[in-house]
């Protein structure tokens, strides 16, 4: 009796470790977090590349007379209308004529000045803009479109605008972002733009019911 009980336990046993055996592994959980992508445009969504501007340059003229004294700027500051550039040992000054980016120096301490005396540039547009001029863009970004606008290397910074004009000297059909001001861009610079993703809409649980005609 004892020899039968023992043999029935140990044939228990081995189909119990053969059925252990063939389980299948547990899967592993990955416990590395995503990262979170509302906040940092995706690259694939690329439409073009742009070029910050203001629009273009127009020449800043001395308007007055006089030898100058003490310069204001050093060329790439922004400036509002009746900030002093320059004075004179006359004490006339050449002020900025409207808000703008200056580009760079043309005259230096001691100079003399004639009123067509060329000062600096000024920007035409009080604030940037984001020229978009590749064919790609043209095809699917078009006027009253909302864009995103990054810095590759600066993705988490993006700053939202509307394609509404066709940008001053630039190639038939090249279009314009106009950005508000404060934007944290730098004339000059490359920029990314995407099409703002149109936003989901809200999930309700409310059901609609048709009010019976009387």
């Amino acid at each position: 009796m004892k020899k039968t009980l023992l043999a029935v336990a140990v044939l228990g046993l081995l189909l119990l470790g053969g059925w252990w055996g063939t389980r299948p592994p547990r899967a592993t959980v990955a416990t590395r977090g995503a990262v979170p992508t509302s906040s940092v445009p995706d690259s694939l969504l690329l439409t073009s590349a742009g070029l910050v501007g203001a629009g273009g340059e127009q020449p800043l003229r001395a308007g007055t007379r006089g030898r100058v004294r003490k310069l204001y700027f050093t060329g790439g500051e922004y400036v509002h209308q009746g900030d002093v550039l320059a004075k004179l040992y006359n004490y006339n000054f050449v002020l900025a004529p409207r808000d703008g980016f200056l580009g760079s120096r043309r005259l230096a301490v001691g100079q003399y000045l004639t009123p067509t005396t060329l000062v600096t540039t000024i920007s035409r547009y009080r604030t940037l803009a984001v020229s978009i001029t590749s064919a790609d863009s043209r095809g699917r970004v078009r006027p009253g479109d909302s864009v995103r606008v990054w810095v590759a290397s600066r993705p988490a910074r993006v700053v939202t605008g509307v394609v509404n004009s066709v940008a001053i000297g630039a190639p038939l059909g090249a279009l314009e972002v106009r950005l508000a001001a404060g934007a944290p861009f730098r004339l000059g610079e490359r920029v990314c733009v995407d099409r703002t993703p149109l936003p989901r809409p809200a999930a309700t649980g409310a059901v609609a019911t048709k009010t019976p005609a009387r």
